[in-house]
C-alpha cells in the first residue's frame, strides 16, 4: 500500500475514534452513574487562577451514583461546590461532615470546626428524565455517527484521488480497509449508545420499583388507618345503650 494512503487512513482512523470517544464523553454527561471523566470539565475557580478539580479535591465513589469530593483545603469548598454545579447542574450537591459518625455524640467537635467534603448525587431517573436520556442520547449519536459517515465519504474521495492510475487489486485493498474502519468506528459508536442506554433503563426499573414499594407501602398505611377507624366506629354504636 501506498505511503500516502496508509497515511491517508490512519488519519480518518483518528478523527473518526475521536468522534466516538467525544460521543461517549458527552454520554457521560447524562448523570447516572458516577463516571469519574464526566468531572473533567469542571473548573474550580480559587482567586485569580482556574484549576482542575484534581488539583483541589480527591474523588472517591461511595455508591454507584455519588461522588464524594473531598478537598485538599477547606478553605476551596464553596469553589469546588460552584463549580460542580455549573458543569453539571443536575447534580444533587451537599457539604458532609469528615466526622458524621461522631455526630450526636458528646465529644463530637461543632459544625463549624469539622472537615467537610462534597457529596455528589446523581438524580433519579423517572419518567421524564428517563424519556429525556433517551432522547439525548439518540440525538448525540446521530450527530456524531454523521461526522463519522462525512469523514469516511471524504477520504474516500481523498484515497481516490491518491491512487489514480493505480492497479485494481491496490484501489480494492485501500477502499477494503478504509470500510474496515468505518465499520470499527461504528460498531463502537452502536455500543456506547447500547451501553448508556442500559444504564438508564436499569437506573429507571429501580426508580419504578422503589416507586410500587413506596406506594404500596403508603396503601397498607392507610388501609390499617381505615380498618382502625372501623374498629372504633364499630365499637361507638355501643356507647350508650338504649
Amino acid at each position: 500500500m501506498r505511503r500516502s494512503v496508509y497515511n491517508l487512513l490512519r488519519e480518518v482512523q483518528q478523527k473518526m475514534s475521536g468522534y466516538a470517544v467525544f460521543m461517549n464523553y458527552q454520554f457521560m454527561h447524562f448523570g447516572v452513574k458516577a463516571e469519574p471523566a464526566a468531572l473533567l470539565s469542571v473548573e474550580v475557580e480559587l482567586g485569580d487562577e482556574s484549576m482542575n478539580l484534581e488539583d483541589v479535591a480527591d474523588v472517591a465513589i461511595p455508591k454507584d451514583d455519588q461522588f464524594a469530593l473531598i478537598p485538599k483545603e477547606q478553605d476551596s469548598l464553596f469553589a469546588i461546590c460552584k463549580a460542580v454545579a455549573q458543569a453539571h447542574p443536575d447534580y444533587k450537591i451537599e457539604q458532609k461532615s469528615m466526622n458524621e459518625e461522631e455526630e450526636g455524640s458528646e465529644e463530637a467537635e461543632s459544625e463549624e470546626e469539622d472537615d467537610k467534603y462534597v457529596l455528589c448525587t446523581m438524580p433519579e431517573v423517572n419518567d421524564d428524565r428517563h424519556d429525556a436520556g433517551m432522547d439525548y442520547v439518540k440525538a448525540i449519536y446521530e450527530e456524531m455517527t454523521a461526522k463519522v459517515e462525512a469523514a469516511n465519504a471524504a477520504y474516500d474521495v481523498k484515497i481516490a484521488k491518491q491512487l489514480v492510475g493505480a492497479k485494481p487489486e491496490e484501489i480494492d485493498e485501500a477502499k477494503e480497509e478504509l470500510k474496515k474502519l468505518y465499520d470499527q468506528i461504528m460498531e463502537i459508536c452502536k455500543s456506547y449508545r447500547e451501553e448508556k442506554e442500559k444504564q438508564i433503563e436499569t437506573a429507571y426499573q429501580e426508580y419504578l420499583t422503589k416507586k410500587a414499594e413506596s406506594e404500596k407501602t403508603e396503601s397498607e398505611r392507610q388501609a390499617a388507618r381505615g380498618e382502625d377507624k372501623g374498629s372504633k366506629l364499630d365499637l361507638n354504636q355501643f356507647v350508650g345503650g338504649e
